[in-house]
This record gives C-alpha cells, structure tokens and sequence, in this order.
C-alpha cells in the first residue's frame, strides 16, 4: 500500500532479503495513492516477479530460458 502512495520502500529491497540482492530490479510505486495506484503497482509487481524469475533460471540453467 506505501508504494501506491510514493513511497518507495520494499522489505525485500531494504534488508536484503534471501537473494533479491543478486537480481536486478527496482521498486514498482505510484504516486497517485487511489485505487488505480494500488492495482497499478500490484501489475508492475507481476511483471517485476516474472523477471526476477527469468534471472533466477538464467542462473540455474546457466542461460537464457524460454517460459
């Protein structure tokens, strides 16, 4: 709810939660904090999921991975 109001903040992010620290991505926010805002970034998380996936099977498979 804090990132569909601007605030850019996620615990995964700030502690270093597991591994996300080894993939590249950012935190997914808007500004406008109303409903739109906060379906919007939860989009934004799907798509944001699905790449840190891809990277995850990158490793692994050690290269590129069609799902």
């Amino acid at each position: 709810m804090l990132r569909a109001f601007g605030i850019k903040w996620d615990i995964c992010k700030v502690d270093h939660y597991e591994s996300y620290n080894e993939f590249d991505w950012r935190v997914q926010w808007q500004r406008e904090g109303d409903s739109v805002a906060r379906y919007l970034v939860q989009l934004s998380e799907m798509t944001k999921s699905i790449k840190i996936i891809q990277q995850a099977l990158e490793g692994i498979l050690g290269g590129l991975t069609k799902i």
